[in-house]
């Protein structure tokens, strides 16, 4: 009985392990989700942060999910350090809208995979667009304070200097 607990233990020790968090930045100045796709494991977790100070309310709604999968519909506007969390329970293509400016073509989309296994990609130099504070603001080299690295491609990476 112990070997069995045992097990389950560090089974779900193991799961909690291979958890990552995306970021998804919310874009009030041109209405988009960055980056506005992207694939996932199954047991990952989603934040959606502003990119910049909310000056107006959005909204993060799914538009088709697979079946079974828990719908979502947050209103979000400031403040600007607030974030919206989901974590997908089911495997599938997710889409997800703003209801007040689906018509500026804010929608997004991220396709849960259960694959069981990680692939690690290839790390070529990317461009930085912006770095960002955990509350949206420009980051400006502190240390011992989160950031994210926002690259051209759409990526993002939560970063921590330490001194």
């Amino acid at each position: 009985m112990k070997k069995y607990i045992l097990i389950i233990i560090f089974s779900i020790i193991t799961l909690h392990l291979k958890s990552e968090i995306h970021v998804i930045l919310v874009w009030d100045g041109y209405y988009q989700f960055m980056p506005s796709s992207l694939n996932i494991n199954l047991g990952d977790t989603i934040h959606f942060l502003p990119l910049d100070p909310p000056m107006m309310a959005h909204t993060i709604t799914s538009s088709n999910i697979p079946i079974g999968a828990n719908p979502f519909d947050q209103i979000w506007q400031a403040p600007a350090d607030t974030f919206f969390q989901y974590i997908p329970q089911v495997e599938g293509f997710y889409e997800y809208v703003c209801t007040p400016h689906i018509s500026f073509g804010m929608i997004g989309s991220f396709n849960v995979i259960n694959t069981g296994t990680y692939v690690f990609e290839d790390h070529f130099p990317k461009n930085i667009f912006r770095k960002i504070t955990l509350n949206g603001r420009n980051f400006k080299g502190e240390f011992n304070r989160p950031f994210f690295m926002i690259y051209e491609d759409g990526t993002v990476e939560k970063k921590l200097i330490i001194q």
